[in-house]
């Protein structure tokens, strides 16, 4: 883990995630013997070449994260609060930082608020020297780390980045998939309806499967269940348990849909989980509206606000072919959105036929 741009080793314990406390100790002294002039600024600016996904998953540098926060906020084009013809007419209240700070003030990277030291100068937004140098360090530090040859623990063979490390009871071990594929067994829905309750206290261990999402052969680590339902939809990789868990991007995985249908429950009711409702409307406005090819992730590709009988969406891309950033209102009404909802689950039912 970083504190600023000093990795800090740590262990799991009990499991749970651990540091030494001298370590973080050596972190923060090492942060705060940088000089510090909050006046001292560079500008942000969008770094999209150093957009990198060596395991399946995409990561960019600190810039063009912050430069997506700043366009989910709707902070580059005028608070997203009032209409942009309105803007004239708003209180300093009201103004896009402010919109920001309200929106991602605890938005933390490396364990710093980059949000919070934002400026705005004209048409640019501005950050302290010091503060970008830390994630500059940082990124350079993290790119090395990710894209070094690490030893399978099973075989000895040399990973090519960093999709191989998996969490355990004991802490992280790097496993290739040819291993993963024969010491674990593949998930057959052997645990289809049962309690979540249940399996928690009597097992079996979700260690000894693999991902049951994860295209690639990788160990699970969690069993996952319908919080609405209570039952075992399957066992999933840490990655993937996180990203059910936040409801955002999962529906972006091949399959998502089949499996969140896994849950009994769901299946019965021809419905998704509360939590993936939403998330299936942005889904279908990103392949219907979006532009072509955008990468954005699905959460700020289209925001949303629930209105008397319906949504309204926002859609936004910088996919075109100038990177000219689109932005085009669609509304939903209630049964338009459950007519979206209804072929969803309808389609996900007939691709697993």
């Amino acid at each position: 883990m970083f504190f600023g741009h000093v990795p800090v080793r740590s262990y799991k314990h009990a499991g749970q995630w651990q540091f030494m406390p001298k370590d973080v100790l050596r972190a923060g002294r090492t942060v705060a013997e940088l000089p510090w002039d909050p006046e001292d600024l560079v500008c942000l600016e969008p770094a999209e070449q150093e957009a990198w996904s060596p395991d399946g998953f995409t990561r960019t540098g600190w810039r063009t994260e912050i430069r997506r926060v700043i366009d989910g906020a709707g902070a580059g084009s005028g608070c997203c609060c009032h209409p942009p013809q309105a803007a004239a007419a708003q209180q300093p209240c009201h103004t896009a930082p402010d919109c920001l700070l309200r929106q991602y003030q605890d938005y933390t990277i490396a364990c710093t608020l980059p949000v919070r030291a934002l400026m705005r100068a004209g048409e640019s937004w501005m950050i302290p020297r010091t503060l970008a140098f830390i994630l500059d360090q940082r990124d350079e530090v993290e790119t090395r780390f990710h894209a070094a040859r690490q030893p399978c623990d099973g075989c000895g063979a040399l990973s090519p980045d960093g999709s191989w490390r998996t969490p355990t009871a004991t802490g992280w071990k790097i496993i290739c998939p040819a291993c993963a594929a024969a010491s674990l067994r593949r998930y057959r829905r052997e645990l289809q309806g049962a309690a979540y309750a249940c399996v928690r206290e009597h097992g079996p261990s979700p260690a000894n499967f693999l991902c049951a999402v994860c295209e690639t052969a990788r160990p699970a680590t969690d069993w996952d269940h319908c919080h609405a339902h209570g039952l075992i939809r399957g066992p999933l990789c840490v990655s993937c348990n996180t990203m059910e868990g936040q409801g955002k991007e999962f529906l972006a995985r091949p399959g998502s849909v089949q499996y969140l249908l896994h849950c009994d429950g769901c299946r019965a009711q021809r419905s998704l989980p509360p939590h993936h409702r939403l998330a299936a409307l942005r889904r279908h406005l990103h392949l219907t509206r979006g532009a072509q090819g955008c990468d954005w992730p699905m959460h700020m590709h289209v925001t949303l606000e629930e209105a008397d009988g319906g949504y309204d969406f926002t859609v936004h891309c910088s996919g075109s072919e100038h990177r000219a950033r689109a932005v085009r209102s669609v509304r939903l009404t209630h049964e338009e959105a459950e007519h979206v909802l209804s072929h969803t689950v309808e389609e996900g039912l007939t691709q697993e036929a």
